[in-house]
């Protein structure tokens, strides 16, 4: 079954069924929240003072996970041959982690303060235009995630087009994030590739803790394929070493399902629903009274929703009807109904019991019929 696009976005923070849990950490929460905040001003702080050098960005890099809880678990080994690497992207801090433990810089549109940016491994991709770090044995590992934003990691986006040679041997890398309570990313319709997703991070400051997940993938070289063929060959690479399906959406797509949009879309899911369980109930009714139109008793059911009720509705004349000509020989001799309801309440009450005994008895004959049953 092919990966819809709504399956690869969070709508909501919370996951889980465990609401108590919850409750009990709610106020160590809040006090891990006040706390993690006045540490990410020691950072920042220290990032201003404290000379650049890669000792002190290591330094920082630490305490920057301490700072938003995050704890990255390393699998396999950074290609030293490898100057650029390509992961997957779920969450907006994914360059932290990896740079803690590979040492790489990431390439972002995203417009945060410099110090902000220095400590989570990223560099403005508007304002970085030394391509040699995109050349084969350069000094600083390069990042890049051309995914365009954030997923539930239940699939791969289709990449960006990269408007630059990145060299003729790339190391894969995949990325999976795991955290109690809460979603890492949750998409707005307002979100965009410019803005940093600040709430995002606010809950890194909140949770406990949030695991990654790095694994460094063997590295692949070019040969003879061009740009789009070698793109697809670490696009496929990292799929696999995800083991998640390889989508043609784009991440500007994923906005178009959530907000209203996805509001309507669900109502639109639960109009067809309601269509169908209508459809069933007017199918018992249809047994009962074969001669009363499908379009009268829908429009009944519409209101009361119930099988009986509606029944009841046509055989008392609360809801009248003509009734439609049956194929069948022993056709039921058609209702006289006057064309106007008499003035007298007794003679209308007594038309009403009579018309109603009368389709009572019909209906009874056909089931006794039908079910072949001996009844005198």
């Amino acid at each position: 079954m092919a990966l819809t696009v709504d399956k690869l976005v969070n709508d909501d923070r919370f996951s889980g069924e465990n609401v108590l849990q919850f409750i009990l950490y709610l106020p160590f929460g809040i006090v891990l929240l006040a706390t993690r905040v006045i540490l990410a001003l020691i950072l920042w702080i220290a990032s201003i003072l404290l000379p650049n050098n890669q000792a002190v960005r290591q330094l920082l890099s630490t305490f920057a996970c301490w700072t938003f809880g995050v704890y990255v678990k390393l699998k396999g080994s950074k290609d030293p041959r490898c100057s650029v690497l390509v992961a997957n992207c779920v969450s907006c801090l994914d360059s932290l982690a990896v740079s803690h433990v590979l040492g790489t810089i990431s390439l972002k549109k995203w417009k945060v303060p410099p110090f902000f940016a220095s400590t989570l491994g990223i560099r403005n991709a508007a304002q970085f235009v030394r391509k040699q770090h995109f050349a084969d044995g350069s000094s600083k590992s390069v990042l890049l995630q051309p995914e365009g934003g954030a997923t539930n990691g239940k699939g791969l986006l289709k990449f960006t087009e990269w408007p630059f040679q990145i060299g003729n041997r790339v190391q894969p890398v995949t990325i999976t994030v795991e955290r109690p309570f809460t979603s890492v990313t949750v998409h707005r319709s307002c979100d965009t590739r410019e803005q940093f997703p600040w709430s995002d991070a606010l809950w890194f400051l909140w949770t406990p803790v949030t695991v990654f997940h790095v694994t460094a993938l063997p590295s692949l070289e070019r040969h003879d394929d061009n740009d789009a063929a070698f793109h697809q060959r670490i696009r496929e690479a990292i799929a696999q070493g995800l083991g998640v399906e390889m989508t043609e959406y784009r991440w500007e797509e994923l906005g178009q399902v959530s907000g209203p949009s996805r509001v309507r879309g669900a109502r639109e899911a639960r109009a067809v629903s309601a269509g169908s369980e209508l459809s069933r109930l007017a199918a018992q009714v249809k047994e009962v009274l074969p001669s009363v139109p499908l379009a009268d008793i829908l429009r009944d059911l519409a209101t009361t929703r119930s099988v009986d009720v509606t029944i009841t509705n046509f055989l008392e004349g609360v809801t009248p009807y003509t009734p439609e000509p049956q194929p069948s020989v022993s056709r039921p001799r058609p209702i006289s109904r006057p064309d106007h309801f008499p003035p007298d309440a007794k003679r209308r009450h007594q038309g009403f019991q009579d018309r109603k005994a009368q389709m009572i008895a019909e209906a009874r004959q056909k089931y006794i019929k039908k079910h072949g049953l001996n009844i005198c």
